[in-house]
């Protein structure tokens, strides 16, 4: 017996990007405290820096508990990484204020 999923190629998890300014950090070291994963580290001079990007869930933890706004983390939409695969141009991301 031969299940259909068994067939199918395993798809590769979507990794987000994760981007860190240094020129904005103050190496507090809470990214790196607070990652549930280990997908961030300290270099020698206690800055975070991407040590294992395939262990991140994408939670966005580091993001939000950075005091200096020093950490992004993305992912790519769907729609936008389709198109990118078809080499067309995905729609822009429209956001509207509330009130207009």
């Amino acid at each position: 017996m031969l299940r259909l999923g068994m067939l199918e190629p395993k798809r590769r998890k979507e990794e987000p990007k994760i981007d860190i300014y240094k020129a904005w950090c103050k190496a507090c070291g809470i990214c790196v405290a607070f990652c549930p994963t280990g997908v961030l580290a300290k270099d020698e001079a206690g800055y975070p820096y991407v040590k294992d990007i395939e262990k991140c869930i994408n939670c966005g933890w580091c993001e939000i508990r950075c005091p200096d706004f020093a950490i992004t983390v993305e992912q790519k939409p769907k729609a936008k990484k389709r198109a990118e695969e078809k080499g067309e141009e995905a729609e822009p991301e429209r956001s509207v204020a509330a009130g207009q």
